[in-house]
């Protein structure tokens, strides 16, 4: 047997019907397709699950219902440990772009919402 290890993971949440219709992105951009391109070239590759995947959280006003699609990477840190950095900007970003107040981000065993400003 050999087991090689993937250091780290993270995951975050996105929701699917924002990741491929162009009109949700201030940009024009197709997300999925810049998602795809960012961690492939950043974690050499993820895994991404969609189905039953959904969550409550209390607004300001309501209880809030949201489906979601999960997306998982593993990855080395580096000596000047910018992978966890490096995806929270680029998570910001996207956040911005699509008009999410937030994102929900797990690095290891820690849990954060990523914002945009």
């Amino acid at each position: 047997m050999r087991i090689k290890s993937l250091g780290r993971r993270a995951l975050f949440l996105m929701p699917p019907n924002k990741l491929h219709n162009r009109k949700y992105s201030k940009s024009g951009q197709n997300v999925a397709e810049v998602i795809h391109s960012f961690l492939t070239t950043t974690f050499a590759g993820y895994t991404c699950a969609s189905g039953n995947i959904f969550g409550y959280y209390n607004s300001s006003e309501s209880v809030e219902y949201d489906e979601l699609r999960e997306f998982r990477v593993a990855f080395k840190e580096d000596e000047a440990r910018t992978k966890v950095p490096e995806l929270q900007n680029f998570l910001a970003t996207i956040c911005a772009d699509i008009g999410e107040e937030c994102i929900y981000l797990e690095c290891g065993e820690d849990a954060m919402l990523v914002y945009p400003d």
